[in-house]
């Protein structure tokens, strides 16, 4: 039998039942660089009839990680983001995603704007995948038919994010949703 979505959340769970660290989180990478290249796997969840845009797939009830499948017939690119105090893993299912890693070189005093460098940028292929760990700055390309896997540590909607347009500097905040009335 392969590895399944199942093996995967707790397998995960395991390991982030005592935190996680950058140590832990890449530890979870590993695990789903294996999930990424089962084809039960990738057949249930990245095949044609599956929803276009992202789906949540699992949500841990205990711990909070979130997993979701992303399938996109066009193109997208964004903007240089973070995921506020969540990491965030990456893993490529089809096509490939442009990763760029950038750093401000301003010394965050003003809240509204922000002066970026790109520090790194690398190419993530079917069945890699690729960690962003607490507020690392990033940016993600990809062509026409891609998919992919993305977990992170909680559901991203309910804290705050930042997303930085690298050519004004402009600094937008993604506020989180509201979980329940007052």
């Amino acid at each position: 039998m392969g590895y399944t979505l199942q093996d995967f959340c707790r397998d995960t769970r395991e390991i982030l039942k005592n935190g996680s660290s950058r140590a832990q989180v890449e530890q979870v990478k590993t695990h789903m660089e294996r999930l990424l290249v089962d084809p039960q796997f990738l057949a249930e969840y990245f095949n044609d009839q599956h929803p276009q845009g992202l789906k949540r797939i699992y949500a841990d009830s205990q711990l909070g990680f979130e997993v979701m499948s992303y399938r996109y017939d066009k193109a997208r690119s964004s903007q240089p983001h973070d995921h506020g105090d969540s990491w965030a893993i990456y893993g490529q299912v089809t096509e490939y995603t442009e990763m760029a890693v950038w750093e401000r070189t301003d010394d965050g005093s003003d809240p509204d704007h922000a002066t970026l460098r790109e520090k790194t940028r690398y190419r993530l292929n079917p069945g890699q995948a690729g960690v962003y760990y607490g507020r690392e700055l990033h940016s993600i390309a990809m062509p026409d038919n891609s998919r992919y896997l993305r977990a992170t540590g909680t559901d991203l909607e309910t804290i705050e994010r930042l997303r930085i347009d690298a050519k004004s500097g402009r600094v937008e905040r993604i506020h989180a949703r509201q979980t329940g009335a007052a």
